[in-house]
């Protein structure tokens, strides 16, 4: 499989189909990507936008590449901002963080003791 392909798979974002200067990048859902448009529009970044349904995406932003640097954040942080918590309840992840520092601590402990 080639890159260009794992980006697609991966990412929300590729490579312009017919423009090199730019980069794609896409969303499924609509507040995320209203949410972008005002990041980039805070930051006074350049794009074009295009809302047409295709390829299981809806909304499409093109970005020049030499902004690719500060966009890949606010890309980040426009998916983050509508992202459901992988484990919901509160006090289950305190138990994973729990279990996860015991075993930690364990592996050293048992490191320095036979070490």
């Amino acid at each position: 499989m080639s890159d260009d392909e794992l980006e697609k798979l991966f990412t929300n974002f590729q490579d312009h189909p017919t423009n090199d200067q730019y980069k794609i990048f896409k969303y499924r859902i609509a507040e995320q990507a209203d949410y972008f448009q005002s990041l980039l529009e805070e930051k006074k970044i350049f794009f074009e936008r295009d809302d047409e349904p295709s390829d299981n995406y809806s909304h499409y932003f093109a970005i020049k590449k030499v902004d690719s640097r500060r966009v890949y954040k606010l890309n980040h942080l426009a998916l983050g901002r509508y992202r459901k918590p992988f484990v919901k309840e509160r006090w289950a992840r305190w138990a994973i963080l729990l279990v996860g520092a015991a075993i930690v601590a364990t592996a050293i402990i048992a490191g320095i003791l036979n070490g």
